[in-house]
């Protein structure tokens, strides 16, 4: 463990929403203490911390939680009534905060704007009235394909008003991925935008979405929000091959439909998500457990306040999306939505968004941090910073130093979380109460009984590696994989029974964890383990190279042989020299065992839109192996470039 780098102020120890928690409730000890008995008696914790959220029940629970069908069948707030939209947006209106900002948006054009919470409320209501008179009722599917924006922020809403299923496609998608997940989930309804803008870069989203119908038959109705460009006559429906086509004006023109009253566990979120192999997994998270999973971490780990202006960078076809839209507008806070590159015209538009609109909690990849730590100029922190979040894949040492140090000013704590699309939220988190060294975490979330489980299901010695469980359902556990009952049981619990396997290896130090990667990336030489993260951080620690990534690959002898793929860093040469500096470096972090069989430089690693380094696309390039599903690359040309790099070296 590290040496603790941020301590604690009274901002959060004494006026934070945990200090808060624990003084209603006589919890003397703070966040361990609370985090304990969270786990010891969840129904205790779930029932009080969803009154604290906020969450409004239209018909109270008749209990917590149903566990007698086991962990995989578990049902939250079973008997209740309730719909997101209540707690979220209709809430703040009856307590007279109607025209307190909900959305601040801004494009890579300069275009921006804000929405109150009366605006966003009625603009949903609106749009839900165009979706039924499109014929939308209550459990069909309505997919979103859409930048990030306002349109992206209110069709959730709007969804969640009357009942429909939300299902967010990622907006860097082509259409073979796109039509896959609208015919896996039989969408009624496409929604995407005529054009997106990254980089000055024109991107056609409605051209693609056509092509992706063809294939699609289910969706009846294609809804496309026009570009700004003033002509009144873009307005208009439209005829064209295929479903009927309408425009977001015109769904955005119909009467109000009123906010239904749903059981808990009616979905409302319909996400996919996919490794490098097998079809898309649908995840479903519902109007009752959902909201008070994502609240729960918003509001006591990440500390969201109604003054607050919250900013992820993100992308609507990822969980992050949903959880701080969700978590925010349940905190009555403001979330600020960017449509473009996050370094267009240049590396300082991310410090300009931030001072511009006053953001306090920001939350980015470890990857954004690699990518600017690297660039100049560097601008000095921003002031209204409080909050640093991250998620997505494990940090660097040097790379949260910079972020922690240089990003926010050595004032902010880094509120790491780790989680997933089928969690609903987090397993794993910082709190803002306690000190933090470089890169951990504080431990499992509230309510989340976590463990680390070695191949013979016990836990490890402290420092050592294992895979990460969770021996108890929570709120935000997805309510199974969208028509594939069996695949759900056999994926997270086929391989521990009775407990959820969430395949990402962890290790304890004192009271602090840390993540090292997923348990597919797992490197092993010799019959010794160890994580990707662990190679890689002694990597990047050479002044040649900007990122790494590591990679076992099969070795007669050993089993595996350590391989890492270097990205130069600006302005150096990364030849032999250098490669043979780096592999000796890797033996004197982690011993001669782990000294890496090749250095193959690289000009970019393999990555999804949210930062994560697929290790295992490049362990198949190598090996030779299908690399399966592409389908979440934002740069799938950097494969070739491997290919060729594996060649020439």
């Amino acid at each position: 463990m590290s040496e603790y780098v941020w301590h604690p102020t009274p901002e959060f120890t004494e006026h934070g929403n945990i200090a808060a928690f624990c003084r209603k409730h006589g919890i003397d000890g703070g966040y361990r203490e609370l985090q304990t008995r969270s786990v010891t008696h969840p129904q205790w914790f779930w029932e009080r911390a969803a009154a604290d959220i906020g969450i409004v029940w239209h018909t109270p629970p008749t209990r917590v939680c149903d566990d007698t069908g086991g962990i995989a069948s578990t049902r939250w707030f079973p008997g209740g009534h309730t719909n997101l939209v209540d707690s979220c947006l209709h809430r703040h209106l009856r307590q007279g905060r109607g025209r307190a900002p909900a959305l601040r948006w801004e494009r890579e054009d300069g275009t921006k704007g804000v929405l109150t919470y009366d605006e966003v409320a009625a603009r949903s209501a609106r749009v839900a009235g165009g979706l039924r008179a499109l014929g939308v009722v209550q459990g069909d599917r309505v997919a979103g394909y859409l930048p990030t924006g306002p349109e992206a922020f209110v069709l959730l809403f709007a969804c969640a008003r009357i009942g429909a299923v939300l299902v967010p496609l990622f907006s860097g998608f082509g259409t073979e991925a796109i039509a896959v997940r609208l015919v896996d989930a039989g969408a009624k309804v496409l929604v995407t935008a005529a054009a997106a803008t990254r980089h000055g870069r024109r991107y056609d989203m409605e051209t693609v979405a056509r092509t992706a119908l063809e294939k699609a038959t289910c969706v009846r109705h294609l809804v496309v929000v026009q570009e700004e460009t003033g002509d009144v006559s873009q307005d208009e429906p439209t005829a064209s091959p295929g479903p009927a086509t309408t425009t977001w004006h015109s769904l955005s023109g119909a009467e109000p439909a009123e906010t239904v009253s749903l059981p808990t566990g009616t979905p409302f979120l319909l996400l996919h998500t996919s490794g490098t192999t097998g079809r898309p997994k649908g995840a479903m998270h519902t109007h009752g457990g959902f909201p008070v999973q994502v609240g729960s971490e918003t509001r006591y780990n990440l500390d969201l306040r109604p003054d607050d202006v919250a900013f992820w960078v993100t992308d609507p076809g990822w969980i992050m999306f949903p959880l701080v839209a969700v978590g925010a507008t349940l905190a009555g806070a403001c979330v600020l939505a960017y449509q473009g590159a996050i370094d267009h015209p240049d590396v300082t538009r991310l410090w300009r968004l931030l001072d511009d609109h006053g953001v306090t909690v920001f939350g980015s990849s470890p990857s954004l941090a690699r990518m600017l730590m690297g660039r100049d100029p560097k601008p000095p922190a921003p002031s209204r910073l409080r909050v640093l979040g991250s998620t997505g894949e494990p940090w660097t040492e040097e790379a949260w130093r910079w972020y922690f140090a240089d990003f926010g000013g050595k004032r902010c704590p880094v509120i790491n979380i780790c989680g997933g699309t089928e969690v609903g939220g987090s397993l794993l988190a910082s709190a803002p109460t306690l000190p933090q060294s470089p890169c951990s975490f504080s431990g499992p979330c509230l309510g989340i009984d976590a463990a680390i489980e070695d191949d013979q299901d016990t836990e490890p010695p402290e420092g050592h590696v294992g895979e990460l469980v969770v021996r108890h359902s929570w709120p935000g556990m997805t309510r199974g994989l969208w028509r594939a009952r069996e695949r759900f049981a056999d994926t997270y619990f086929g391989r521990r029974p009775g407990r959820w396997s969430h395949g990402d290896l962890v290790s304890r130090t004192g009271d602090e964890w840390f993540v090292h990667g997923r348990l597919d990336d797992v490197i092993k030489v010799a019959g010794k383990r160890l994580g990707p993260a662990e190679v890689e951080d002694a990597v990047v620690g050479d002044p040649a190279v900007a990122e790494a990534a590591a990679v076992g690959i099969p070795h007669p002898v050993k089993g595996e042989a350590v391989w890492c793929f270097a990205v130069p860093a600006a302005g150096r040469p990364l030849g032999a020299p250098e490669a043979e500096r780096i592999r000796a470096r890797v033996a004197h972090a982690l011993g001669p065992a782990f000294r890496p069989s090749r250095v193959v430089a690289v000009p970019e690693l393999p990555r999804t839109r949210n930062g994560k380094v697929m290790r295992r696309l490049i362990r198949s390039l190598v090996t030779g192996e299908a690399l399966g599903d592409l389908s979440t690359l934002v740069n799938p040309a950097g494969l070739d470039a491997i290919r060729t790099a594996l060649q020439d070296q």
